[in-house]
């Protein structure tokens, strides 16, 4: 069982979940068994509990046999947290080829914001003035009580997981850590706008970056994970986080599904109960405040410098 082929390591919210529900309909892909983001890379205490990476092959890939000729991939928008890099250069060839997908860091943030308020991620003052004043206004007062506040602002790249509205928009950063690691030869860099655009065009240049051949029957124009729903409230959105982070555990981790599937269908009936208590369709469809937009335009502005230098791409 070897690694995968090409990994698509993120950014969140950037049409990922689009990307894998189009290479899971072709038929010269193999795309990790049962789980579009594995947690393995992504969970530092699992080196610590015997989990080595030959668990990570036979979990993920063990469906590939040998002979088999499909290319290998993951999916992982979580793969740009801090030390992500350096784990999979341990165990990943030199030659992995690596996708990242980039949006707007503005959008992808507002995205982002949106997505992890219905999830308990961002603090409850947060919730609580956006359930009065909406996404939009809401969106403006986190944005700036994080970045006028000179500690926080200072630890946004350094403590990553907790502030991830806005860590995975500094794009150049995060591909710095994987630059010092791998080949940017072996790298393609994909914009979000682009690929909702035409996908099936920037789909073809990403096959042929991974070495397959274009395929009928697929279907494009896919708009995934868009994460249209809200929380309940607060509290329910603090439950959910800590019942989602259970079920990960026991879908992903240990493929309870595998050899204990009874035991994980009462388990999935009770995730399902407790989904659809804490989270409701989100009707607020507004955008980002034209001046909440100029603001974190010049906050992002020196990493989008340094991302077109690294990458060409630019905003």
């Amino acid at each position: 069982m070897a690694y995968p082929d090409f990994v698509c390591m993120g950014f969140q919210k950037c049409g990922t979940t689009s990307l894998y529900d189009i290479l899971a309909q072709h038929p010269q892909v193999a795309l990790c068994r049962d789980v579009k983001e594995p947690m393995y890379y992504r969970v530092p205490f699992l080196s610590v509990i015997g989990l080595g990476s030959v668990y990570y092959r036979k979990r993920y890939f063990g469906h590939v046999g040998r002979g088999d000729r499909r290319k290998k991939g993951e999916i992982n928008a979580g793969l740009t947290f801090g030390g992500c890099a350096e784990k999979l250069a341990k165990d990943f060839p030199r030659d992995t080829k690596m996708i990242f997908m980039l949006r707007n860091p503005v959008d992808r943030s507002y995205s982002a914001y949106k997505y992890f308020l219905a999830r308990g991620f961002l603090p409850a003052e947060a919730v609580a003035y956006d359930a009065v004043h909406g996404h939009a206004r809401g969106f403006d007062h986190y944005a700036h009580s994080v970045l006028d506040d000179p500690g926080q602002r200072g630890k946004i790249m350094s403590s990553r997981m907790k502030y991830l509205v806005f860590s995975q928009s500094n794009y150049a950063a995060c591909i710095s850590d994987y630059l010092k690691e791998f080949d940017i030869r072996n790298m393609k860099f994909v914009v979000f706008e682009d690929f909702i655009r035409d996908q099936h065009r920037v789909c073809r240049e990403i096959y042929e970056f991974i070495g397959v051949e274009d395929a009928e029957g697929i279907q494009y124009n896919l708009r995934s994970n868009e994460g249209r729903e809200r929380a309940t409230s607060g509290l329910r959105a603090r439950e959910f986080c800590i019942i989602k982070g259970i079920n990960y555990f026991l879908y992903d981790l240990i493929a309870m599904p595998h050899w204990a599937p009874k035991l994980y269908e009462r388990y999935a009936a009770f995730y399902g109960k407790i989904r659809s208590k804490c989270l409701a369709e989100d009707s607020d469809r507004s955008g980002v405040l034209p001046s909440t937009r100029t603001y974190l335009m010049g906050y992002f502005e020196k990493d989008l410098n340094h991302l077109e230098k690294l990458t060409g791409v630019r905003w």
